[in-house]
């Protein structure tokens, strides 16, 4: 290829390497700045949109507590720790048994899910927040098929 390139007239060896440059960069820009661009672009379409579901979802939980039939609403007193509520409703549920439920102090539960329904597991949650006011701490989610997520969650008694 360099004995092809070398008996070229200067001219089309000019016209050869500016062709390489535009190729090189051509490919540069395919091959790193386009998927690195369009990737920022989505991310931050990601967190926009992720900011308004956040908002949209402290309105609703601010318009929930304002409503006096939910806020004078009693619950029942808790007579277990809460990792036994927490497995007793899983069992109530007839979803599948979390790979561990451990307690986290006295007033708390953890649990970890490797594949469970995701629908019956915000039942199975939301249940325990109206009956015991056991709130969700913290919950880490990732989807796994269609409907099941893998999940690691920490419960406290709400105040």
């Amino acid at each position: 290829m360099k004995d092809w390139f070398v008996n070229q007239t200067p001219r089309e060896q000019v016209i050869v390497a500016l062709l390489g440059l535009v190729g090189i960069g051509a490919l540069l820009y395919v091959l790193a700045i386009e998927p690195l661009s369009t990737g920022i672009a989505s991310r931050q379409a990601s967190i926009e949109a992720q900011q308004r579901d956040l908002q949209w979802m402290r309105q609703q939980a601010a318009m929930v507590s304002a409503n006096p039939i939910i806020a004078s609403k009693t619950k029942r007193e808790i007579d277990k720790a809460p990792y036994l509520l927490l497995d007793e409703a899983i069992r109530q549920a007839s979803i599948q048994a979390p790979d561990r439920v451990t307690p986290d102090g006295s007033q708390g539960a953890k649990a970890q899910f490797s594949d469970v329904d995701f629908d019956k597991l915000l039942r199975v949650l939301g249940s325990l927040e109206q009956t015991y006011g056991l709130t969700v701490k913290t919950i880490n989610l990732s989807k796994k098929n269609e409907g099941l997520v893998s999940a690691r969650l920490s419960l406290e008694v709400g105040e």
